[in-house]
């Protein structure tokens, strides 16, 4: 069962530092990581791709740590789709596919021909030819054509329509549960987070805020709609964050018997938590 480990990961940029994150994922773990733009999801897995530099921590694959030694071996077991899919534009699809097929000892042709068919992908177009959406699916078809044990796939429904979009989380699902993967995915769309995800990873400012299974989120939180009391609104809110419309979202520790025999509950949304470890998006009302 394949087991990657980050530890203690820290990327400085000029204006931005990913700071000391950490996190393992499991053969058939399905992992999350999601933030507002700028939190650090598309570098944490530039990180372990190595296309980042790091100032400090380690990577393990299989409790190996990943090194210039032994990287072209690990990424041989990665399925890596990343934010932008920039390819030589002159070159056809068949072409391409051909040259990128020597990097892996073991590709698969029929499977790439397989999903080149399942996503109506045209062999005899030329790169430049293809969607943006287009060459999300042709990096997935990519990913998943060369017995890779670990995904890592940055906004991988981006740009595709609703039926692609349950095709490649269906798919995403039965490596997980048939291959034993490890899949860590990057994603803006919550709901595909709330459907397959079994962990979820929120970042926030370049640090994990919290590190939850799916499971458990009810556990922690709690989601009220509340009645027109100003003098409720303002207790609720000195621990939680407004939502909108009354709507207020706090930990499930800080709920006391009075607010919830004066409020009605209602459904809990990844979103929902990522607003309140963001700080909220509302104020009090002034008195």
């Amino acid at each position: 069962m394949a087991r990657l480990e980050l530890s203690g990961i820290t990327v400085a940029y000029e204006k931005f530092t990913l700071s000391n994150i950490s996190f393992s994922c499991n053969g058939g773990d399905i992992l999350a990581l999601i933030g507002r733009n700028g939190a650090g999801k598309t570098t944490t897995i530039d990180s372990i791709m190595g296309l980042t530099p790091l100032q400090s921590g380690d990577i393990r694959y299989n409790g190996q740590p990943v090194t210039k030694v032994n990287e072209h071996q690990f990424k041989e077991k990665v399925g890596y789709v990343g934010a932008s899919q920039e390819y030589y534009p002159n070159i056809r699809v068949g072409t391409f596919l051909r040259v990128v097929a020597g990097f892996y000892p073991q590709w698969d042709k029929s499977i790439i021909e397989q999903y080149l068919s399942s996503f109506s992908i045209d062999p005899s177009k030329k790169l430049s030819q293809l969607s943006s959406g287009m060459k999300v699916k042709l990096s997935l078809a990519i990913a998943l054509s060369h017995s890779a044990e670990i995904f890592l796939l940055d906004e991988p429904t981006a740009g595709l329509d609703p039926i692609v979009r349950e095709q490649v989380l269906e798919i995403l699902e039965r490596l997980a549960r048939e291959r034993d993967a490890c899949i860590l995915f990057s994603s803006h769309i919550t709901q595909d987070v709330e459907k397959i995800a079994s962990r979820v990873l929120f970042l926030v400012d370049g640090t994990i805020a919290l590190d939850a299974d799916m499971k458990t989120l009810d556990e922690r939180f709690v989601k009220l709609r509340m009645d027109d009391s100003h003098l409720l609104l303002k207790q609720i809110n000195q621990k939680g964050v407004i939502l909108n419309d009354r709507t207020i979202i706090l930990k499930n520790a800080d709920a006391t018997p009075e607010m919830l025999g004066l409020c009605e509950r209602a459904p809990l949304l990844i979103e929902d938590v990522l607003i309140f470890l963001n700080g909220g998006v509302h104020s009090v009302p002034a008195d």
